[in-house]
């Protein structure tokens, strides 16, 4: 497991996201090619809700942190979940989860490959319509084996 991979793990495991100090985030001001590298392209950003799978807080898209990992490095965090929950038995809490009610047209509970079509998660407690949609969905086809 990646380093920026392991840091999603340690927050799974402590339930405590690591502060902007800590991660030593900082938003840019301006664009250029050594600009590019920020949350809008990392892998473990929410861009519409402002949130970051590892750092606490509003996290902007034009920010960055020594957390940046960009999408297609490393594992993805839906599979770094499932890893989690294979070495400690613990699924997430709904609330951990980012669930929302209607997700994106392919981007939905029945798009991921974590979802059972029982309503349940492998990942996340609780049940799921097919038109939900968390903060960790792998599509179908995608990300390591399970």
């Amino acid at each position: 497991m990646a380093t920026k991979d392991a840091a999603l793990f340690g927050v799974l495991s402590s339930k405590r996201k690591i502060s902007k100090s800590e991660a030593d985030y900082r938003e840019q001001e301006s664009s250029s090619p050594e600009t590019d590298w920020k949350c809008a392209v990392c892998k473990f950003n929410l861009g519409d809700e402002k949130k970051c799978h590892i750092v606490e807080g509003e996290i902007a898209n034009n920010g960055t942190s020594k957390f940046l990992s960009p999408k297609g490095d490393g594992m993805l965090p839906g599979d770094i979940v499932w890893d989690f929950i294979k070495k400690t038995g613990r699924k997430l809490d709904y609330e951990e989860g980012y669930v929302i009610n209607k997700g994106a047209e392919g981007f939905q509970c029945k798009d991921c490959k974590y979802y059972m079509y029982t309503e349940k998660c492998l990942l996340i407690k609780g049940t799921f319509r097919p038109e939900m949609s968390c903060g960790f969905i792998v599509k179908i086809g995608n990300g390591t084996e399970i």
